[in-house]
């Protein structure tokens, strides 16, 4: 017995050869090859009764693949084309098609979305629309004196791309708008918004899948239309200045007057006469400013007291100072700078608990209030009654406000409880009808939050049925009386529509740039699910929705931020009570568990073809099956623990074979790495190969 090896068209395979007397007298000597990988036929097969394929082949010459062929016709194919294999081969391969996402604002939550997105995303044409000429939300539009963040620099910036050498605790406005230009730059955002863009209208349109949105190049002043697959919003709540103020009498006023977000450059303030209006988050700084800029005399008007504390988001975090180069120097160090900033997150995180009215953590809450206020009025009496709210904590912004107090008890200030009546040509007058001369009037009265305007862009957004966005989000004014959304990200009516930092968007006792962190990764993921799947359009449904709002309305009856004041946390229902609507219904670890895995069942869904849900399998392939640089193993991967495993996100394109993107196994793809088809043409050869 001899072992050889028969070349088999083109493989190699071993065989065992044995010699028999009987053989044919019109061939030489036959060899009789048994293929025991062919059949069940193995030795060792279950089924105890091994068969042998027997072919017959001249020991002098092997046959061809087709002259073996041509000896079987019961394996000769049909002369009709074969249909079916003609219609799969015509069908993409499995992967991401390419959508378009047009993201309105360039603050904060749209530079988030421009850094997250593309790294998260394949397939993606994304565009930014900021209608101011740079960049930077409220930072940009915000230069009054003083203005700052009331949130600890180091807390109030990217998780991922930190900056360590803030100069204060509480950084300057100018400090913060820098940063996030430079992250901007860094990433390349600046490369996907288009600035002086104002957006006119959006409109959803069903037929096509797509929002339709009018805009207004502010450049050229002409107005063009633009059209994509999901809409995300990302204006902001303090982008609609409530201003002028309503009272009568205000363009009477022969002085200078404007909103802080409007404040002249190369003002002078020395030796005038101000009237300051409102003491929300702006108002409060801009009061010790102006003492310091040397105004003769303050009348600032407050239509109620507003609650002061060392941080927005109590007791626990540092209050204002600046860093020394020492300090900064130190947090340089990656180890430590980690360390710290983990701290100081963990320090600002609070619990429901403290928001629950009447609770005993509520209580200690309001009594640390107190007396912080107490101490820093210097013990006038007088003063503190009139300053100290006639609400429980909560409903307005705590603010941290360094020095407003203590401007208070100066004798160049003085403070008027209640609302401003009218306005003359020379002056204001007050709740108790006199009126007082002044030069210049700041109206620090906020942003318009009525009809919907703080959580609804300033365009009107229509989507299905014609349902319009700012009365979805009007609270009273809304369809069931209060506003009906889900997840603070989505509301029902409006497919494809997502928004960051806008109803029930903002964290409880968080920063804005990680709820920007985790809403757009959310977005990433449904826009993944869209691509993949051949989704048309996806609309989360309305018992959803009602789901999450009866989760928050059971909140806002037990929450100390829904008692009997119109702030800007809360809305009114049509029933006249409060309820909350800026903050998300839980903490930070609370967000960040339950966005994790979005919950598909909560949404509808039509389909590039309903007929076929399924028509995203393709042809049966991903390109990396064809792409001869491409790692089709990606999935092996060593020093991963079990509880890991398989679970990264995968962000292979359809069509990227002909722009030679390599996969690198990490859920991402390195650009510019030729995988061997150049062209539309080469696409369709890979297309016939794959059968």
């Amino acid at each position: 017995m001899r072992r050889l090896k028969y070349n088999f068209q083109s493989v190699y395979i071993q065989t065992r050869l044995r010699q028999f007397k009987h053989i044919s007298p019109s061939t030489t000597p036959i060899g009789y090859i048994w293929l025991a990988h062919h059949v069940p036929d193995h030795p060792t097969h279950p089924s105890g009764n091994p068969r042998l394929v027997i072919y017959t082949f001249s020991t002098t010459k092997m046959p061809t693949g087709q002259e073996l062929y041509d000896s079987l016709p019961n394996l000769h194919f049909p002369d009709e084309p074969n249909t079916a294999a003609e219609e799969i081969l015509k069908r993409d391969f499995a992967g991401h098609r390419k959508v378009r996402a047009v993201v309105v604002g360039g603050g904060l939550a749209g530079i988030t979305l421009g850094t997250i997105l593309p790294r998260k995303l394949d397939n993606l044409d994304l565009v930014i629309y900021e209608r101011w000429p740079e960049t930077g939300g409220v930072w940009h539009r915000n230069t009054y004196p003083g203005v700052k963040c009331d949130i600890p620099s180091h807390n109030y910036q990217l998780s991922f791309d930190p900056k360590t050498d803030w100069s204060a605790t509480y950084a300057p406005g100018q400090e913060i708008k820098s940063y996030w230009q430079g992250i901007e730059k860094k990433y390349g955002v600046d490369k996907l918004i288009k600035t002086n863009h104002d957006i006119q209208s959006a409109d959803w349109d069903a037929e096509k899948g797509k929002w339709i949105f009018k805009i207004k190049d502010l450049n050229t002043n002409t107005e063009f239309t633009d059209e994509a697959e999901f809409f995300i919003q990302a204006t902001g709540i303090l982008n609609n200045a409530r201003y002028p103020p309503y009272q009568p009498g205000f363009d009477d006023f022969q002085g200078p007057k404007f909103h802080p977000s409007q404040w002249p450059k190369d003002l002078s303030l020395k030796g005038k006469r101000v009237a300051l209006i409102g003491n929300g988050a702006s108002g409060v700084q801009i009061l010790p400013q102006l003492l310091a800029q040397g105004v003769s005399h303050v009348d600032h008007y407050a239509k109620r007291g507003t609650w002061i504390s060392q941080h927005v988001f109590g007791k626990h975090l540092p209050p204002h100072r600046e860093y020394s180069p020492e300090e900064i120097a130190e947090l340089r160090n990656t180890e430590k700078y980690h360390k710290f900033r983990k701290d100081l997150e963990t320090r600002g995180q609070g619990n429901i608990a403290s928001d629950v009215y009447g609770s005993e953590q509520n209580r200690q809450q309001l009594n640390a209030f107190l007396l912080l206020m107490y101490e820093r009025l210097g013990g006038d009496e007088e003063l503190f009654k009139k300053v100290v709210p006639d609400y429980a904590p909560g409903s307005r912004r705590f603010l941290p406000a360094p020095g407003y107090l203590e401007a208070l008890t100066d004798p160049r200030v003085s403070y008027h409880l209640g609302t401003v009546k009218s306005f003359t040509k020379t002056g204001v007058v007050g709740a108790d009808d006199v009126e007082r001369p002044t030069d210049i009037i700041v109206a620090s009265t906020g942003y318009t939050r009525a009809n919907g305007e703080s959580h609804a862009p300033n365009f009107e957004v229509t989507g299905l049925d014609g349902t319009n966005l700012k009365e979805h989000f009007s609270g009273a004014g809304s369809k069931l009386g209060y506003t009906n959304n889900y997840y603070g990200i989505t509301s029902p009516h409006f497919p494809n529509y997502f928004y960051v930092l806008a109803q029930n968007s903002y964290l409880f006792c968080g920063p804005a740039p990680i709820a920007a962190e985790l809403w757009s990764t959310y977005i990433s993921k449904v826009i993944r699910k869209v691509q993949l799947e051949n989704i048309k359009s996806l609309v989360v449904s309305e018992k959803a929705a009602l789901g999450f709002s009866r989760v928050v309305t059971e909140l806002s009856k037990a929450s100390s931020t829904s008692r009997g004041i119109d702030g800007f946390f809360v809305e009114k229902t049509k029933d006249g009570e409060y309820r909350i609507a800026l903050a998300w219904p839980g903490t930070i670890t609370h967000a960040v568990t339950l966005l994790r895995e979005p919950r598909w069942e909560d949404y509808e869904y039509e389909y590039l073809d309903n007929d076929n849900p399924f028509s995203f399998f393709g042809n049966g392939h991903t390109f990396l099956d064809f792409a001869p640089k491409g790692d089709k193993t990606f999935f092996v991967q060593t020093g991963v623990p079990p509880k890991l495993l398989h679970e990264e996100y995968l962000t292979i394109p359809r069509d990227h074979v002909a722009e030679g993107y390599e996969y690198d196994g990490t859920g991402d793809f390195l650009k510019n790495h030729h995988v061997g088809l150049d062209d539309d043409e080469d696409v369709e050869q890979a297309k016939e190969v794959s059968l």
